[in-house]
């Protein structure tokens, strides 16, 4: 990858480290820095910081789509009502665009890029092998609002046709208690203060793009403990919104994880057909 250019101790660099580090760690593709989509998310950053009445924590009617992503023409800072639409402002060109929104709450980085990680949808978008180009714009605001995009001009990146990967992974440690929450609502049981109980931190698995992963065995047990916990299944059949796509599935504890624990994930099913066997442990951190 080309050096970013992004400011020496500046939180976007800070967060395109990290999450080109998670990608590597996953066998994704990494991802280049691209000056327009930068720009076209600094764009859509100061729409948001300029239009303080929206409610981001809605869902815009026109589009099906949370209110964070979508710009009205009528207000000020318009450049695009979707983020292909913007990125094409600042003359990307690119065939594909895809927009997270998140905060760094006053922690910046880690912060943000743990509350997207936290998410089914969010981290399913950041798995997507198929993006070239990254680019981010993160505010001054107390809140730390991000505005993340992804993209390919032409042609993307491509799994092998054996790729099998999973979060967390294998012996991974620092593992996060409890799902994050985020628009649409996976959960439509819950409210948004549920979740640190009554969610466990998602697990799931990717196969290669335009692959249907079947499932038949996925459990998470605690250690030392015997019956698997009760859990969620999530594919592109059983989820609510219909947001996840045939290669991929999610598992999310009913209850939250405990703090410094192993727990064990057994998954059992096929990637067109090809038997898949895989059982792994990862250990929680001491918090989300």
């Amino acid at each position: 990858m080309p050096a970013p250019t992004y400011a020496a101790g500046s939180q976007e660099l800070a967060f395109y480290t990290t999450f080109n580090a998670f990608r590597q760690a996953e066998g994704l593709g990494l991802l280049a820095q691209n000056s327009k989509l930068d720009a076209a998310d600094r764009n859509h950053l100061n729409y948001l910081l300029t239009n303080t009445d929206l409610n981001l924590s809605s869902i815009d009617p026109a589009t099906g789509r949370p209110q964070f992503h979508i710009e009205d023409p009528k207000r000020p800072g318009f450049t695009g009502v979707q983020e292909l639409d913007r990125a094409t402002y600042t003359q990307y060109g690119g065939i594909y665009v895809g927009e997270n929104g998140t905060y760094g709450s006053g922690q910046g980085a880690s912060r943000a890029f743990a509350s997207l990680i936290g998410g089914i949808y969010h981290r399913a978008g950041m798995m997507f092998q198929g993006p070239r180009d990254f680019g981010i714009a993160v505010g001054a605001n107390a809140l730390q609002t991000t505005v993340m995009t992804v993209g390919y001009v032409s042609t993307p990146q491509y799994n092998a046709s054996d790729f099998f990967g999973t979060y967390p992974q294998a012996n991974q440690t620092g593992v996060g208690l409890s799902a994050t929450w985020e628009l649409p609502n996976p959960y439509p049981d819950l409210a948004n203060t549920d979740l640190a109980t009554k969610t466990g931190y998602p697990i799931n698995v990717v196969v290669k793009e335009n692959t249907t992963l079947a499932v038949t065995i996925f459990t998470v047990t605690e250690a030392g403990q015997s019956p698997p916990m009760d859990a969620r299944l999530f594919t592109a059949a059983t989820d609510p919104n219909k947001e996840l796509i045939s290669n991929t599935a999610f598992l999310v504890a009913k209850t939250s994880f405990k703090p410094n624990t192993t727990y064990t994930v057994n998954f059992v099913g096929t990637a067109n057909g090809t038997a898949i066997t895989k059982t792994w442990s990862f250990t929680t951190g001491a918090s989300n």
